[in-house]
């Protein structure tokens, strides 16, 4: 009952400390945004749709990099540019949660046989209410569906990252260290599934978040947070 309660409470803390993040990166756009009408991840629908329209015009190459999850991701869109030794392909797309990536990986990771797969969700489901757990699980389920088809491909599981919101919330740091410890569980010996954790590159020397990694909303990363980023990925890649 102890556990129940406390996993309870670490999941409540950690909505309250992203709420205001999910509102600006989760909420599925307004009118003449990139999100279809409807709930789930049907509201994605036009975006995706975009994207096979891209890749019917020109095929993407096999093999690459490819970068899938949510609005950290969708924005970075000068990532290639990072990675100039690497064929990076970018499949953000809107506040996507990680059930979104899941839904469509039929559609927009499959196709492209990539090498390896940078993997950046989660912290809009935590803002939506779902549980440290089931977000791990539904990683998992990414994880298998994706190994299944393409066994070879690697997985690069980037954690969430001190927003500014859960450094400003008492405890709220320690809520997100407890989520990312669980998507650390899903790395593999064999380094099929490797993790990638941002904490200490995005805190600094007092453990205080580090504002001029991110952008005023203190949730989404600035230049020099994808520069951070981007050294902490070549040294898997």
């Amino acid at each position: 009952m102890e556990a129940c309660l406390s996993r309870r409470a670490l999941t409540f803390l950690i909505i309250a400390t992203l709420g205001m993040a999910g509102n600006c990166a989760g909420a599925a756009p307004k009118k003449g945004g990139n999100a279809s009408q409807g709930v789930g991840p049907a509201r994605w629908e036009e975006t995706i749709r975009k994207f096979e329209a891209a890749d019917a015009e020109k095929a993407p190459a096999k093999g690459g990099v490819l970068l899938v999850g949510g609005s950290n991701a969708r924005r970075w869109v000068d990532a290639a540019t990072y990675f100039p030794n690497h064929a990076v392909l970018n499949r953000g797309f809107g506040g996507a949660k990680m059930e979104d990536v899941l839904h469509y990986t039929d559609r927009i990771v499959l196709p492209y046989a990539p090498k390896v797969i940078l993997l950046n969700a989660g912290g809009n489901d935590l803002s939506s209410g779902k549980s440290p757990e089931q977000i791990r699980e539904t990683a998992r389920a990414f994880i298998t569906k994706v190994h299944a088809a393409l066994p070879e491909t690697r997985i690069i599981v980037i954690s969430l990252p001190p927003v500014r919101r859960a450094a400003e919330t008492p405890g709220g740091l320690d809520g997100l260290r407890a989520m990312n410890k669980l998507l650390g569980s899903l790395a593999t010996p064999d380094k099929k599934v490797e993790f990638v954790d941002l904490f200490p590159a995005f805190l600094d020397e007092k453990g205080q978040h580090r504002a001029e990694l991110f952008v005023e909303d203190g949730t989404h990363f600035s230049p020099r947070g994808y520069e951070t980023l981007a050294g902490l990925l070549r040294a898997k890649l």
